[in-house]
C-alpha cells in the first residue's frame, strides 16, 4: 500500500458500484484508480473534480489501474463548488489535463503549480476569467511546451508551431493576430496581480481559448473537442 497526494481530475462510472478516477499525483504522476465497490456509498467518501487528496493505494507492477482504498481531502473548495463561473473553470482544467497529462511522469513543479492554481481559483473573487487564460498559457511552459517571450516585439504576431513571436506577414500555417499575441505575451509573463490590468471581453477570451487549445493540440497530437468548452463560453457570455 503506498499514500499519495493527488489532485483528481476526472470520475466516471465502471459499473453499478464503483468508479474510475483519474488523477495526477506528486509521487507518481498521472495514475488511474478503480473503487472497491463498497467505496461510494460511504456518505464520507466523496470524490469531486479537482479536488485535492490523500490517497491510499495499492500499487502493482503488473496494471497500471490502481486499488483506491481510502481518500482524504486536503483542501476545503466549497468555494468553487458553488460558484457557477469557478464551477465551469474547474471542469475545463479538468478535462483539459485529463488530455495532456496520460502519459505525464511525476513532475513535482507541474504538481505544485496545479495545486497553487487550484487553491487561488478557491480563494480570489476577481479576475477569475483571466486567470483562466493564464492558467493554460503558464500549463504549457511546465509540460515542456514554452511560448518564447524574449522573441516579442509590438506588432509581432504568434507562430503557434515554433511557440515563436515573428513579424507579421509571413506564410506560417498557424500564427495569431498582433493583438492576441501582445495578450498571450502578457499572460506569460506577468504575475497574478497584474491580471486585472489586461481588458477583455468574451470574444477576445474565446480567442485566446482557441489559440492555446490548438496550441496544445499541435504538439501533443490531441483532440480538444471537449463539452466543457463550449459551456465555459456560454457562462461567460
Amino acid at each position: 500500500m503506498e499514500v499519495v497526494q493527488a489532485i483528481v481530475l476526472k470520475v466516471f462510472n465502471f459499473s453499478d458500484n464503483q468508479k474510475i478516477v483519474h488523477a495526477f499525483s506528486k509521487e507518481r504522476g498521472y495514475i488511474s484508480l478503480i473503487s472497491p465497490s463498497s467505496f461510494f456509498r460511504k456518505r464520507n467518501c466523496t470524490v469531486h473534480l479537482m479536488q485535492v487528496v490523500e490517497a491510499e493505494i495499492f500499487y502493482t507492477e503488473k496494471s497500471s489501474l490502481y486499488k483506491l482504498k481510502s481518500v482524504t481531502p486536503l483542501v476545503n473548495l466549497s468555494a468553487v463548488y458553488f460558484d457557477i463561473y469557478k464551477m465551469n473553470i474547474a471542469l475545463l482544467w479538468g478535462e483539459v489535463l485529463d488530455l495532456i497529462l496520460k502519459n505525464e511522469q511525476k513532475n513535482i513543479d507541474l504538481f505544485n503549480f496545479i495545486l497553487q492554481s487550484v487553491e487561488y481559483l478557491n480563494e480570489t473573487v476577481k479576475d477569475i476569467a483571466n486567470f483562466n487564460l493564464f492558467f493554460l498559457y503558464r500549463l504549457a511552459t511546465l509540460i515542456g511546451f514554452k511560448i518564447d517571450t524574449s522573441t516579442y516585439e509590438e506588432g509581432y504576431v504568434l507562430d503557434i508551431n515554433g511557440g515563436v513571436f515573428i513579424p507579421c506577414g509571413g506564410k506560417e500555417a498557424y500564427v495569431s493576430g498582433p493583438n492576441a499575441a501582445q495578450v498571450i505575451h502578457k499572460l506569460c509573463s506577468c504575475q497574478v496581480e497584474e491580471l486585472a490590468d489586461i481588458v477583455l471581453d468574451r470574444k477576445s477570451r474565446s480567442i485566446l481559448l482557441d489559440i492555446i487549445l490548438l496550441f496544445f493540440s499541435i504538439h501533443l497530437n490531441t483532440d480538444f473537442n471537449i463539452k466543457s468548452i463550449t459551456v465555459i463560453r456560454e457562462v461567460f457570455d
